[in-house]
């Protein structure tokens, strides 16, 4: 999927998430400053954020420890990283193909790794995920784009329909798992609301104009391997090649050739 969605000019991809879940790491509020530094030139934006956990004693909600996290960006906030202490995510809105993706992505590691303690930083999860917004084509309405297992069921009897939401996981081939989402709405709200909004930029995907009360798609494909591993940067690098041919093969066989015809043509 990556490599065909970053060479089409009118790509339904709008948001590419990496993320590395690991040990827990003491004193992060201090080291993140040191990573910051590292990676400077590139991210020079920095926002912090704290987060309030609450939960639930004898059924009354109670305030929980709070976290820490910091959102760096580039310039154009198009591209950026989410920093806590168990936590670090790669994202951007601005995806080219899964060749500059990954190196970008291994060269914050490169940088990350210097602030880490000697010993004890392991992997616990590896998660790739990818966001696809679809938009109706000419005359190729969002339900065409899609295989016909995720279209919108027609009962003229009832309606008029305005939404659907399906959720499939499967268990891949590396030993991974990967779950679709897949949505229609003629409401704003079809977007994953745990990762938007995410203090990026949006894709220029957003800015196209679309009639009142018209469908629009959401294709998302999370893919992630729970499994302990060493925090080795050629290793998590390879995880993340295999957890991305298989998401490709995923989005290549849930959309259509219709669709791909669309999305290869140039935006006027």
């Amino acid at each position: 999927m990556a490599n065909a969605l970053g060479q089409m000019p009118n790509a339904p991809l709008i948001y590419v998430l990496a993320q590395i879940r690991f040990t827990h790491v003491p004193r992060m509020d201090k080291r993140w400053e040191d990573f910051h530094e590292n990676v400077f030139a590139l991210f020079p934006k920095a926002v912090p954020e704290k987060i309030e956990q609450f939960g639930f004693k004898d059924g009354q909600p109670v305030v929980g420890d709070s976290v820490n996290r910091w959102h760096l960006s580039n310039e154009l906030r198009t591209t950026g990283i989410i920093l806590d202490a168990e936590t670090l995510i790669f994202h951007t809105t601005d995806y080219k193909t899964s060749d500059v993706f990954l190196s970008d992505l291994k060269e914050v590691l490169e940088s990350f790794m210097p602030i880490l303690p000697e010993k004890g930083v392991s992997i616990s999860r590896l998660g790739l995920r990818y966001v696809d917004l679809l938009l109706p084509e000419g005359d190729l309405i969002v339900d065409q784009q899609v295989i016909e297992a995720l279209r919108l069921p027609n009962l003229p009897d009832i309606g008029e329909a305005q939404r659907m939401d399906q959720v499939v996981s499967y268990l891949t081939s590396i030993d991974g798992t990967m779950v679709i989402r897949h949505r229609q709405s003629t409401t704003p709200d079809v977007l994953p609301a745990d990762i938007f909004p995410n203090k990026l930029e949006h894709a220029p995907r957003f800015k196209r104009e679309q009639p009142e009360n018209t469908i629009v798609g959401l294709l998302d494909y999370d893919h992630f391997i729970k499994q302990e591993q060493s925090f080795e940067i050629g290793s998590i690098v390879e995880r993340f090649h295999e957890l991305r041919t298989v998401s490709s093969a995923a989005f290549k066989a849930t959309t259509t050739e219709e669709a791909f015809t669309e999305w290869q043509k140039e935006v006027l």
